[in-house]
């Protein structure tokens, strides 16, 4: 497989777990999409936690839904999520995918959407290297958003991992009248935690099933990049240096490397 597809894979994949798939917002309109006051409806009065995050994004035309497990840290709006990408497993994922990934220093990718500073980081631990993102690099000719309005409809309630849970339907709108909707079981044991969420984003369905949750908080030093860490202004400049080193010694751009 060649090295361009797996980053494209490893990209989308670690894209879909940000912020329990508001990723797809980022992606169309940079970090300042990703309003803390969704996080805040979304995990409640929850300041401050850990936990699993079991995650399956499902596409009826694309076979067996892609699973993944990830690390939740939150604290005060600021959140960072810790993937192991050798564990996907699902349709989308070539068969030698996971040894291309540790080969290239991508067997683990760590968002981090810092809301007081309003950018995402995506860092590789594997390639020590980061990227920084901020809402000018997508969005300088717009305007800053207002919190999108928020409303929320209880539909049932339910247990779930033994916890009573409150079934809400969560409908973000937007400036410009678009609507993004979330499914959530709150659990009310939890003080509202979600242990799961639903939401329909690009024609898939992204199920979130939290597990191991503590109501505590993590260290603040999770969010931030490690100091020994190289940083790069765009995830494509950091993909295009990793390709660079891998490459042999006098291949270049034309020298025939299979990229």
């Amino acid at each position: 497989m060649k090295a361009s597809r797996v980053y494209a894979v490893v990209a989308a994949v670690a894209c879909a777990v940000v912020s329990t798939g508001f990723a797809q917002r980022m992606a169309g309109g940079g970090p300042r999409d990703l309003c803390s006051a969704d996080l805040a409806k979304i995990f409640g009065n929850n300041q401050a936690f850990t936990a699993t995050a079991n995650i399956s994004v499902a596409d009826a035309q694309r076979g067996s839904p892609m699973e993944m497990e990830a690390a939740y840290a939150f604290l005060k709006g600021n959140l960072r999520t810790d993937i192991d990408m050798t564990s996907m497993k699902g349709s989308q994922m070539p068969p030698q995918a996971a040894a291309q990934m540790k080969q290239m220093g991508m067997d683990r990718a760590v968002n981090i959407y810092r809301s007081d500073k309003k950018v995402m980081y995506l860092m590789y631990p594997g390639m020590k290297s980061y990227a920084e993102m901020t809402a000018s690099q997508t969005t300088t000719d717009k305007p800053e958003p207002k919190e999108p309005k928020i409303d929320v409809t209880q539909i049932g309630k339910d247990t779930v991992d033994g916890h009573p849970c409150v079934e809400n339907k969560l409908t973000f709108t937007a400036d410009d009248g678009s609507k993004h909707e979330v499914l959530a079981w709150q659990a009310t044991d939890l003080n509202n935690f979600p242990i799961k969420t639903e939401m329909q984003a690009a024609g898939s369905t992204i199920t979130t099933h939290f597990s191991n949750i503590k109501l505590s908080a993590p260290d603040a030093s999770l969010f931030d990049p490690p100091s020994g860490y190289t940083k790069y202004g765009s995830i494509q400049e950091m993909m295009m240096a990793n390709m660079q080193r891998m490459m042999p010694p006098g291949a270049g751009p034309h020298g025939g490397g299979n990229y």
